[in-house]
């Protein structure tokens, strides 16, 4: 795509992504922030399928309720009317002893069916409130995120248009608070679109292979809802809790002890194998001997399902058993064809803090097309968040002074988003303590101190280490 050969489609430069939008709308210009653009949900591609989906199921609910209505109205002008109230007797003694077997039978599959089911809640856009301006901080990020935001909303205009594969998955690195999940939500709520979120330790269970049935249970759920609703988000907290890589232990390192004894020793045969193949200090050693039958079973289910997004609904699966059993007494040139299955418009995120410790197929393209890194703010960044909280909460006119933000934005190297919004929490609780409805810049300070130091402990001296410290210090003036 990128060779300098004749090409059939024409070449998409990465600035181009962000206005992808459908034929009959106008391309969106460059946001006011300078990152690029959001296409408008509902005149894209996901608003049209939604809007498909929407009257498909009217017309189903119009045939469903048309034909029991047409069926009274008939009976009722030919003047033989129907009492649709009126219930056949049945025998107690009959009824009585179905209901407990019926309740029997419940109560053993509840367990069996409880286990496996999809450990997620869902959300709707209007449920969430975060939206990309609330996002500050990490603009290298949040552009791209738009830009990916874009191939999801028109996905159709680009793989059938452009030619192209519209990313199916992101997978959000950093250190916990960067807003990798604050992030996510937004993203969901600018699509408009459900979101599906879970943790990844919500999926371990205790029974063997339920872990792996309601990863299952997952995907399922989030292709019928993005068939629903022309699209769907799915998000899946600390995702390293059940994709650690396959193959044994996490790797370590082979200590400078080890790997000297093992060049000085006569001969390699008596030393364990993994420290034998460590001709270095500092090597990386994996026990591959000690596996986990569960963990790769499960890191194998999510590895296909992630690969599987395309399958057939439950309606095309009776479609094809029955074309497959009339195929079957057709000559080759009269075959039926099978159905197609539809596209499905998923857009999967993960989140994690240990990247390095995921399996590697997991974050080829086609997997996760993506691979974003949350760094924590830089002075500029820290700056946009002192300025998006303090919109919010109360503060003395002292800390509207740009000197004064510049200077917190300076003291609070090396926080995350999270650390500076409980900075000006914890000062808001110093204000409180003075009695005080608004924080000022000396509750930030001792706030940061306590963040950075702990809390002050007293410390009680005698009067022999009292005496001792004050002639220590007096020798000090003097020699002063």
């Amino acid at each position: 795509m990128w060779g300098s050969g004749k090409l059939n489609k024409r070449t998409i430069l990465p600035s181009e992504t962000a206005t992808l939008t459908p034929s009959s709308a106008p391309s969106p210009g460059p946001a006011p922030d300078g990152l690029p653009a959001l296409i408008a949900a509902r005149t894209a591609d996901v608003g049209r399928n939604r809007e498909k989906q929407r009257r498909r199921r009217l017309r189903a609910m119009a045939w469903l309720l048309g034909v029991p209505a047409a069926f009274l109205w008939f009976r009722l002008a030919v003047g033989d009317p129907f009492n649709v109230f009126s219930f056949p007797d049945f025998d107690p003694l009959v009824v009585m002893p179905l209901l407990f077997f019926a309740l029997l039978a419940v109560v053993l599959l509840a367990g069996t069916v409880g286990a496996g089911r999809s450990p997620h809640v869902m959300y709707r856009p209007e449920q969430i409130k975060t939206r990309l301006d609330d996002v500050i901080g990490i603009d290298p990020v949040k552009e791209d995120v738009v830009r990916s935001l874009n191939l999801f909303l028109a996905h159709k205009q680009f793989a059938d248009e452009m030619g192209g594969t519209p990313r199916r998955g992101l997978l959000f690195e950093g250190a916990p608070g960067t807003g990798k999940t604050h992030l996510a939500k937004a993203m969901a709520a600018e699509a408009g679109v459900p979101f599906l979120f879970v943790s990844a330790t919500s999926f371990q269970s205790m029974y063997y292979g339920a872990t792996a049935r309601k990863i299952r249970s997952y995907f399922k759920k989030l292709r019928k809802v993005a068939r629903q609703e022309g699209g769907a988000i799915g998000f899946i907290e600390e995702i390293d809790a059940i994709a650690m890589a396959r193959g044994g232990l996490s790797a370590t390192v082979a200590p400078d002890s080890v790997s000297a004894v093992a060049h000085g020793c006569g001969s390699l045969h008596a030393l364990p194998t993994s420290f034998a193949l460590s001709h270095t200090a500092g090597a990386t050693v994996i026990n591959q001997n000690i596996t986990s039958e569960g963990v790769g079973g499960v890191v194998n289910e999510l590895l296909v399902q992630m690969q599987s997004f395309d399958e057939p609904t439950g309606t095309q699966k009776i479609q094809t058993w029955v074309i497959d059993k009339v195929n079957l007494v057709l000559a080759d040139d009269r075959q039926l064809p099978r159905p197609i299955p539809p596209r499905t418009n998923i857009l999967l995120i993960a989140a994690t803090n240990r990247a390095d410790n995921l399996d590697p197929a997991l974050l080829r393209p086609g997997r996760f097309d993506r691979r974003l890194t949350f760094e924590l703010p830089a002075k500029v960044g820290r700056r946009q968040l002192i300025d998006h909280f303090l919109k919010t909460k109360a503060h003395s006119p002292e800390l509207d002074d740009d000197v004064m933000r510049d200077q917190v934005a300076s003291a609070t190297s090396g926080y995350t988003p999270v650390m500076i919004e409980h900075l000006f929490d914890e000062a808001l609780v110093n204000a409180v303590r003075r009695g005080q409805r608004e924080m000022s810049m000396g509750d930030v300070e001792r706030a940061r101190m306590v963040e950075e130091v702990g809390l002050g402990q007293p410390v009680a001296y005698t009067d022999h280490e009292r005496k001792l410290i004050s002639t220590h210090e007096a020798g000090h003036a003097v020699a002063a």
